[in-house]
């Protein structure tokens, strides 16, 4: 009888110890859910953002409101100054495990056709969702993406189009959108780098973008 009551302890034990675990785990996930153990988001102060952004503070606060939460933030830069009809001006800002999150380029249209020009400035995203918009030469504007072409120097031979730069702000993964400012906020960072390229490329034309 011993080994019985023995027994039945073992499995009285092994039973209550059981459901604390149960209810261990469900207030660990109670807490999670609550987001005691949630991922702090990481910072952007303006000294991280791209020298080749302009106002890197006002981008810093804009890139906050709408970039997804990621517990760190950095960026790489390129700005290869204007030589012949040559011109690159770009921005990078990435996540977790370097996942890039949203690009910020400018380059030279050259004489590629509009349809063309359309794939080359956003390296093959569609159109769907984006909307004609007055700015530069052309534009579009969407909540992941704007695209801007900016006047920028003439053709050197007589009857060609003008070149422009082919200007972009694309977000590789759907924006913080519960404010519901990701559009407007693309289209001023689309703007104001247009802005900035349009002065590193030393245009000859006017850029025609709207006042910000």
């Amino acid at each position: 009888m011993g080994w019985v009551r023995g027994r039945r302890r073992s499995v009285l034990v092994l039973v209550w110890g059981g459901v604390l675990a149960v209810i261990a785990g469900a207030g660990f996930g109670i807490a999670a859910w609550q987001g005691v153990f949630a991922e702090e988001r990481g910072d952007i102060a303006a000294s991280d953002v791209c020298s080749n952004v302009p106002d890197r503070a006002k981008t810093a606060e804009a890139l906050r409101s709408v970039l997804p939460k990621e517990s760190t933030y950095s960026f790489e830069e390129t700005l290869l100054p204007r030589k012949n009809d040559h011109f690159t001006s770009l921005c990078t800002v990435y996540g977790n495990d370097d996942k890039a999150l949203l690009r910020l380029r400018a380059l030279p249209r050259g004489g590629v056709p509009w349809d063309e020009w359309w794939s080359h400035a956003l390296f093959g995203l569609k159109r769907d969702g984006l909307e004609p918009y007055q700015a530069g030469e052309r534009a579009w504007v969407g909540s992941r993406a704007v695209v801007i072409g900016v006047p920028c120097w003439p053709a050197e031979a007589p009857g060609e189009a003008v070149r422009d730069l082919a200007v972009s702000v694309r977000a590789s993964e759907p924006l913080d959108t519960g404010s519901g400012n990701a559009r407007r906020v693309l289209l001023t960072l689309a703007t104001d780098f247009a802005r900035q390229a349009h002065m590193d490329a030393r245009c000859d034309l006017p850029a025609r973008l709207p006042e910000g």
